[in-house]
């Protein structure tokens, strides 16, 4: 019976060039069995379309912005989950008062750097210095409702990414299987981050080797990549 394997991207799927190769390598082989490939990221498309180029990764599904957009593998959009553009516009006001946020970021379905705020998926506000970053957020999180947000160190600054309350990758595997016909139990997931833990809890979740602490509790399956997870349930 057709099984689906779904990955997260950075810290899980990619690590490294030498583990991307082999995880490609083994999902090539899982897809060849006719089962899906998922990746879902908290990558927009644009971020996660150079990836996709730079490794030529197969896939069948994309589910982006933690959960606030899913594309099929002919980028047709089965769901998003936009911000309303009255919260947008709050945010970005309250942001450009505050005067310590270093680059202010709005992405739609498949743009970076819009203009127009009627149908964004994702706000990333982006920070140099760690303090001003969780302040950022915190506040957000306190002041405003029917967001989520996220914290993310990247190599040298700090991202404050704003999706909807709605954004759920668990949600979006729910879609896919609802199309696909397949049953629950046939799903695999893998992740290493917070933005993991409705994917690992509500399927057969895995987490890799290194994972963040906060997974832990969700499950105590540990798996040392994609490869070696697709290497035990092909």
């Amino acid at each position: 019976m057709k099984k689906v394997l779904v990955s997260d991207y950075d810290g899980t799927f990619y690590r490294d060039d030498i583990e991307i190769k082999k995880n490609i390598e083994m999902v090539n082989k899982f897809r060849a069995l006719n089962n899906l490939f998922v990746i879902a990221t908290g990558r927009s498309y644009v971020d996660l379309k150079i990836m996709i180029d730079k490794y030529k990764i197969p896939y069948d599904y994309l589910i982006l912005n933690h959960g606030a957009l899913i594309l099929s593998k002919d980028l047709k959009v089965l769901n998003i989950f936009s911000l309303d553009e009255r919260i947008v516009k709050d945010i970005l006001n309250y942001v450009s008062n505050s005067k310590i946020v270093d680059e202010i970021i709005l992405i739609d379905t498949f743009n970076k750097n819009v203009k127009d705020t009627t149908c964004i998926v994702k706000i990333m506000l982006k920070l140099y210095n760690f303090d001003q970053a969780r302040e950022i957020k915190n506040v957000i999180d306190r002041d405003y409702t029917n967001i989520k947000s996220y914290f993310v160190k990247e190599d040298d600054h700090y991202l404050v990414e704003i999706v909807s309350i709605k954004a759920s990758k668990s949600f979006m595997i729910e879609e896919i299987l609802n199309k696909e016909k397949i049953v629950k139990t046939n799903v695999f997931a893998i992740g290493d981050g917070i933005n993991d833990i409705d994917m690992l809890k509500n399927y057969n979740g895995y987490r890799i080797k290194n994972s963040c602490r906060e997974l832990y509790p969700i499950t105590s399956k540990i798996a040392f990549s994609v490869g070696d997870l697709i290497s035990n349930i092909i």
